[in-house]
């Protein structure tokens, strides 16, 4: 009997109940983690910079306008929903959406992944691991939770639609999420190798993931596949067409990627190194090598998690290699957005490591896994919720644009701001 018979039962939450339960649960976590994102809705730097100055007085959505080389369909279309209603609402229309898609986006990536780990561990990775805080509730930064569902439904095997119209949504859902954000570009190249890998697999009859690796075309949904192409393709031609403009980093690639894992990754997901740098190889390494080869862990979940574990340190690394500071990430507060990927799949990996094929084993994992994130929880306290934005008045200033005019809009984070408006007078009220 292999190891992948032998294992214990997993899952996500099964009955409506619990599905819900748990839904509201992270829900609310990730409200309480944003403070006063509902409470004192503010825009949030390109919130309002980008989505919300482009859409300004648009009838149609700006989904075709690229910023910073890529597409971002999802918060375009957030803001043209938002366009339909009074001014003063769109910061919190924005935010709650930012809420609501962010906890969606993990109880999905839960459901998906939950066969082979623990729902609540892989909770625990999203919401108690420290972070600069800037991804909660914030429209910009969804796409950074929304990479996490479009890698589950391509790395992972998925179950078959009930309906062939929910096939056909799932694969609309996975193309909206493919464009918005450079990460289907990425995700490709990743999917392009396990399955180049797949058919190698099939040939040599011979791999260490107990046939999940030859299994993979099998398993896989094509839909999903296909719409991750198209997603990927529509990307790399925006990002053609319209390159970001700014200068060139000239970084060695090798030491710079050395500095990112052993120095940058370290301190972003523990809040500070306690290894040298050639700790922090050989730690890899074994991990590494336990996912690869160990037969403890199930092939499909030691294969899924190889998988996340590929297209994070891609994910990381290209857009670090391009910065021209290097200096300010070794920081746990600055541009974490980078480090949130790595950061959630490492205990992942870390749960697989520990766990085996009995029940208890299982469970003694979940619970040193838990006690692990709990410690560097504690030690982190004060990068688990986002500090309170400035309150910079935005009813007087949407009272502003509703008269008519051009206006200059303060936003978040300090320094940040954005002219909004019309030439045009606003039109005289009915005698």
């Amino acid at each position: 009997m292999t190891a992948s018979h032998r294992l214990a039962p997993l899952g996500p939450p099964q009955t409506r109940k619990e599905r819900a339960s748990f839904f509201l649960i992270v829900l609310f976590l990730v409200a309480y983690k944003c403070n006063d994102a509902l409470s004192v809705p503010q825009f949030w730097a390109e919130d309002a910079t980008v989505f919300f100055h482009d859409q300004f007085g648009q009838t149609l959505p700006q989904l075709f306008t690229p910023y910073a080389g890529y597409l971002h369909t999802i918060p375009r279309l957030v803001a043209w929903v938002a366009s339909w209603l009074p001014v003063i609402k769109a910061p919190l229309i924005y935010n709650a959406s930012a809420v609501l898609l962010s906890a969606t986006a993990i109880v999905l990536t839960c459901r998906q992944l939950g066969k082979y780990i623990p729902a609540w561990i892989l909770a625990m990775s999203f919401l108690a691991v420290p972070t600069g805080g800037e991804l909660f509730g914030t429209l910009t930064n969804t796409q950074w939770f929304l990479q996490f569902t479009l890698a589950a439904y391509c790395l992972a095997p998925v179950r078959p639609p009930a309906t062939p119209l929910l096939g056909a949504l799932r694969a609309l859902g996975i193309f909206l999420i493919a464009v918005t954000g450079p990460f289907s570009v990425i995700l490709s190249i990743v999917v392009a190798a396990m399955l180049a890998g797949s058919w190698l697999a099939r040939r040599v009859r011979w791999e260490p993931f107990g046939g999940a690796l030859a299994n993979v075309v099998a398993a896989g949904d094509w839909r999903v596949w296909t719409a991750l192409a198209l997603g990927a393709a529509v990307q790399t031609c925006a990002l053609i067409t319209r390159p970001p403009i700014q200068s060139v980093a000239e970084h060695a690639l090798l030491p710079t990627l050395k500095l990112t894992f052993t120095h940058f990754v370290p301190i972003h997901t523990f809040g500070g190194t306690f290894l040298t740098g050639t700790g922090w190889l050989l730690l890899y390494t074994l991990v590494l090598g336990l996912l690869v080869f160990s037969r403890q862990a199930e092939g499909r979940a030691r294969l899924a998690v190889l998988g996340f574990a590929a297209f994070g340190v891609i994910a990381t690394f290209a857009p670090i290699i391009r910065q021209q500071n290097l200096l300010p990430m070794l920081e746990l507060s600055a541009a974490d957005r980078y480090f949130y990927l790595v950061k959630v799949v490492w205990w992942w990996a870390v749960w697989l490591v520990l766990s085996g094929t009995s029940r208890r084993s299982r469970r003694n994992a979940t619970v040193l896994t838990a006690a692990l994130i709990s410690i560097f929880a504690v030690t982190n306290s004060a990068h688990l919720r986002r500090s309170g934005l400035l309150d910079l008045s935005w009813p007087h200033h949407a009272h502003q644009l509703d008269a008519g005019g051009l206006h200059r809009i303060p936003v978040n984070p300090a320094g940040w701001s954005t002219t909004v408006g019309t030439n045009d007078p606003a039109p005289a009220p009915a005698p």
